[in-house]
């Protein structure tokens, strides 16, 4: 019969060799990096600029623009169906003069609604966006990351969705900055006669025609700036300096028409949808940057598991030892007979 000494030994040998797999099995079975919570308590960006442009397409019977303050919302919902990868992801964009109440107001209401990776931020699948009053939602795409980034950011470039554009922009990593004590990643996205009817040619304002008959399309100029805190991917303040400007279309080249649609196009001056020089609040930024800090912090999982498998090694090589020992002969019960 073995000795309770080494029953005990292979007990905790068993032991020791179940702490050391969990403390391998707990990185695994845990990921440290952890999604985006479902539920945030700040889910909205804004910019503001107490001294934008507003073209005349917005405002009716205006005949020169106008300077008043505008706010730019993008509000975010993730929600069902999600699980541990993937989340539905709603986003609302509005922009809005400061100065007017009602419908007046509001220069852009758009509904965007797709599949988020959570780690990534990327767009998974197709997208629907509802962009006019009382009509539904039609079909388009989110390409590339939009309302952050990627966990642990690289310094490097990045493919960041625009809503007008309808399409990715590139994003240049330009430096780093030191916001409260804490770094954040700076990427810069250029806008150069960007046209907006190339992949959203059904946005309202795509296209204009003036009273001689001469059409032009609205182009993107610009830039914008994204604030990023590197851990968690999540931007934390946007800058933005970018005209929205309608050019005449060049002229046709056929025959007689060529000169009269040049002599149009010639009389046909660029005109300014908007002009937009704006970004997001400090005290906003704060609560964006604190917020996206906490999410960058990994599950303390790897340090755990380092601590099991180092624990169960030393407890199952001690307790081997033990159970492995060689067995004294047991002394007989009654000593032999002297001689």
């Amino acid at each position: 019969m073995l000795p309770r000494s080494r029953v005990t030994a292979v007990l905790v040998l068993g032991l020791g060799c179940l702490l050391l797999v969990l403390g391998l099995a707990l990185p695994v079975l845990v990921p440290p990096e952890r999604p985006v919570p479902l539920e945030l308590s700040e889910t909205q960006l804004t910019l503001q600029d107490d001294e934008a442009r507003v073209g005349t397409s917005y405002l009716g019977d205006g005949d020169e623009p106008v300077t008043a303050p505008v706010t730019k919302t993008y509000a975010v919902t993730l929600g069902e169906p999600a699980d541990d990868d993937a989340a539905a992801t709603t986003v609302g964009v509005t922009s809005v003069r400061d100065d007017l109440e009602g419908g007046d107001a509001l220069l852009v209401a758009e509904v965007w609604s797709y599949r988020i990776d959570r780690m990534s931020g990327a767009s998974l699948g197709d997208a629907k966006v509802a962009d006019t009053p009382g009509t539904p939602a039609v079909a388009s795409e989110v390409t590339g990351q939009w309302l952050t980034f990627p966990r642990d950011t690289a310094q490097e470039e990045y493919p960041v969705f625009d809503n007008l554009l309808r399409r990715e922009v590139p994003a240049q990593f330009v430096q780093t900055e030191d916001v409260d004590g804490l770094e954040v990643y700076v990427f810069r996205q250029d806008f150069d006669a960007e046209p907006v009817r190339q992949a959203n040619p059904g946005y309202y304002r795509s296209t204009s025609t003036t009273p001689d008959g001469a059409s032009s399309s609205l182009y993107r100029n610009g830039y914008k700036e994204f604030r990023v805190e590197p851990g968690s991917g999540m931007i934390v303040s946007v800058t933005e300096d970018i005209q929205d400007v309608y050019v005449p279309d060049a002229p046709a080249q056929d025959g007689e028409g060529e000169a009269a649609a040049g002599e149009a196009g010639e009389a046909a001056a660029p005109e300014l949808l908007s002009s937009f020089n704006g970004s997001t609040p400090d005290a906003e930024r704060d609560d964006l940057l604190r917020q996206a800090a906490d999410l960058g912090q990994d599950r303390p999982t790897r340090g755990w598991g380092i601590v099991l498998t180092v624990t169960g090694a030393i407890v199952a090589l001690g307790s081997a030892v033990v159970a492995l020992r060689p067995q004294r002969a047991q002394r007989s019960g009654t000593s032999g007979s002297s001689e």
